[in-house]
């Protein structure tokens, strides 16, 4: 008789309880403070001090505070959100027009100083953003396009990370028999990359333009250096600037300037939203991006 190698009711009892427990900790430990920023745009300044963690405030305390936000400086926010956007959807655009091309010759093509290439770029994608800040700033001021919508743009497209996601991507899921056919058919290099690799593609291309996304979106740094006007200003600036000019850190704020802790709070939700409404959309293709170089066939 062949002996079971099934796990022991027992066993698989403590492991699933294990498992739970652990991903119950974790869900707790990530979205406490979530939840409380969520509870806290419905409470007023004083709600924030006196009422419990988790208090549930009033919707007309946020219609006020969004108001009071919204009155700052003639609707200021809505240009940096604006800003913020225009910044990341052509850093995006231009990510996935250089990454996915240089991914794909990289995982395809054998050619002189190809392995040179690779390894430089994963030492350009582990160094931090402070590093390259300066030697960017100094090339866009060279070129005259500091506190310019395209200088942050060409400034955010430098995406090494895609370039490398794009390479393993290829190399697990595009056969190179496909291509070595293609070429024999007499297809050009262009052509198999446009009408063979590009359409199988899809799940690449929302990885890659997620991650860019995210990483444009949440640039605080570079453009920090790169704008000093306030009109200009993305999300994460203007934060910084609603915080700075605020209560919110213990500072003296002049009675005409309605901007508190809720107000900061809100647009703290202002800059999270987008990414996970961008998530929750694309987290099919997101997903099976992650997970198609698990596997090489």
């Amino acid at each position: 008789m062949a002996r079971s190698t099934g796990k022991h009711p027992l066993q698989r009892f403590t492991n699933t309880t294990v498992m739970w427990v652990i991903l119950g900790a974790a869900f707790v430990f990530y979205m406490t403070p979530i939840v409380w920023l969520l509870l806290a745009a419905f409470r007023t300044e004083s709600e924030l001090f006196s009422a419990s963690a988790f208090h549930i405030g009033s919707v007309d305390s946020l219609l006020a505070t969004w108001n009071n936000l919204a009155t700052y400086n003639d609707f200021l926010i809505g240009e940096w959100a604006f800003n913020s956007a225009v910044y990341s959807v052509g850093g995006v655009s231009l990510s996935l027009v250089a990454a996915v091309p240089a991914g794909y010759v990289l995982a395809i093509y054998d050619f002189p100083f190809r392995r040179l290439i690779l390894v430089l770029t994963l030492i350009a994608m582990i160094t931090p953003n402070t590093v390259v800040a300066l030697p960017i700033y100094l090339q866009m001021q060279a070129l005259g396009l500091t506190n310019s919508y395209l200088g942050m743009i060409l400034a955010t497209a430098f995406f090494p990370f895609g370039v490398y996601l794009a390479f393993i991507y290829y190399v697990t899921s595009l056969p190179r028999a496909l291509v070595e056919s293609a070429r024999i058919d007499g297809a050009t290099r262009f052509e198999v990359f446009l009408k063979i690799a590009l359409p199988l593609s899809g799940p690449l291309i929302a990885l890659v333009g997620f991650f860019s996304f995210l990483a444009n979106w949440s640039n605080y740094f570079l453009a920090f250096v790169l704008l000093t006007r306030d009109e200009l200003y993305s999300l994460p600036i203007g934060l910084a600037v609603l915080i700075s000019s605020s209560g919110a850190l213990g500072n003296d704020v002049a009675s005409d300037i309605p901007i508190n802790r809720p107000e900061a709070i809100v647009a703290a939700l202002l800059v999270i939203l987008p990414v996970l409404l961008i998530f929750l959309v694309s987290q099919r293709y997101v997903r099976a991006g992650l997970l198609s170089g698990a596997e090489k066939g």
